[in-house]
Order: C-alpha cells, then structure tokens, then sequence
C-alpha cells in the first residue's frame, strides 16, 4: 500500500487521508489504486459504517491530478482513466463515503470531494476548475458536479477556471457546510455517529439507488422505486427496525466487529 495514502481505522469509520502534503496532496497513479483498493475492503466489511475521505496538513484537500505525472493522470489504461476509477470507487462503495475538506480542493480534488455522499469543509477551503489554465477541461468532473451544481454556476467554475471560497461552496450546493478548522472533526464525528443509528444494508441499497435514480425518467424511477422499498420492506433489518418502533427502543442493527488485529 502507498504511504501517499494513509488509512486509519478509527471506531466505526475508515479513514482515507491523502499524504503528499508537500505536494498540496495530488493525486498520482499509485494514490489513485491505493483509494480505490480501500473503498473497495470498506465495501465488504460490515463493520466499517462509514468512510471519511481528506488530506493531510490544513493547507491543502487536494490539488487535483499531479501534473509532474505528464500525461498519466489524463489518459486511459485499458478504458480507464485513474481519476474517474476513483469516482467510480465513490460511487460503488457500499458505505457512505464523507468528504473533509481540509483546505483548497481544485481539479480532481474537486471532482473527489463531488464524488462523496457528504461534505463539510473548513471555511478556509478553496474550490475551483483551472484546467482550462494547462490545457484541459474537467470532463469527468462534470460528470458528478452537474447533478449538484446550477449550470450557469458549472460553467463559471469550468470556463473561467477561478476559485470560489468556502461559503460560496454552500451556497452554490457543494459541500453540505462550512465550519472553522477547529470544529470540522466534531462536524465528521457528528455525521458518522448518525450514520451509526441507520439501518446498513438500507444505507447501501438507497446510496445505489439515488445514483440509479437520478439517471431515469420520471415512471422509470416509481417502477425502480417501488422494487426497491419492497425488498427492503421484506428484509430482516426492516423487520428489527418496526419491532424497535413498536418496543419504543433502538434497533439492534446487526454490524460484524472488526477483524483482530
């Protein structure tokens, strides 16, 4: 596993935390396996109820795709480009995956933080799209902000390639809030232990379909819908969860411990 990506596990969460600070974090090849590896473990380890995704250092989330790479981070290996694998890993993640954004987030480090379920940024953060600046254009990128963010807004992050500063990044839907530094831990730690009162499997199967969703027509998305909460309805959770409601007490959802070390 790369020491450019260090994980942690810390109580029910699987923290990711990008480590090339001296590097304002970017992503190189081997960043971009070693993230999509552990997205996939915490996919199938029930005890892991949630993953937070950030950098280290204060300065910087992510600067996007290291240009000292050449042509690497931009071109496809077998079909695939290294960002979008990562994107990808976001989304099939069976947990959700929580953005903390550390510090400016520009290019991939964007499009990373778009891929997460949730955001919180310090409100020193940074976001901005300057690749039209080196020669490129954040195709993938869009794939995810364009589903967040207004479109006359997308096309000033994209055409103009300027930086917008944290609370912008609330008010124009891309992160879900924006505290001081010194309060962004408790504002993880929050989110996680409301991740915990959630049903999993429930988690995993409406992660899937708000993404399956969103691609459908109207009386397709009912149809998927309606086969979706069926199944969920019938499952053993949804069962412990009525009885829970019935008994006025917690649900016993039921989380495999972690493996011994």
């Amino acid at each position: 596993m790369s020491d450019d990506v260090l994980i942690e596990r810390r109580g029910p969460a699987l923290w990711l935390i990008l480590n090339r600070p001296d590097r304002h974090n970017a992503l190189n090849v081997a960043m971009t396996e070693a993230l999509v590896a552990a997205l996939g473990r915490a996919s199938t380890d029930p005890s892991i109820r949630a993953v937070v995704l950030t950098g280290a250092g204060e300065r910087s989330f992510c600067s996007g795709a290291d240009l000292k790479e050449g042509a690497r981070m931009f071109m496809s290996d077998g079909g695939a480009n290294p960002v979008a694998n990562v994107l990808r890993a976001l989304q099939d993640c069976a947990r959700p995956v929580i953005a903390r954004i550390n510090g400016t987030a520009l290019a991939g480090g964007f499009g990373l933080a778009a891929g997460c379920d949730l955001a919180y940024a310090a409100d020193h953060a940074r976001f901005g799209l300057p690749e039209v600046r080196v020669g490129v254009f954040p195709m993938m990128i869009a794939t995810r902000l364009l589903h967040q963010v207004p479109e006359r807004r997308m096309r000033e992050l994209a055409l103009l390639g300027e930086t917008i500063g944290a609370q912008e990044a609330v008010g124009w839907n891309i992160v879900n809030s924006a505290v001081p530094a010194a309060k962004l831990d408790a504002v993880i730690e929050d989110a996680v232990v409301k991740l915990t009162l959630a049903a999993p499997s429930a988690l995993a199967a409406g992660k899937a379909a708000l993404y399956d969703i969103a691609d459908l027509d109207r009386k397709a998305a009912l149809a998927y819908a309606e086969r979706a909460i069926a199944r969920l309805g019938e499952s053993a959770e949804a069962a412990e969860g009525r009885a829970a409601f019935a008994e006025k007490r917690r649900p016993a959802w039921v989380v495999t411990p972690p493996p011994a070390k």
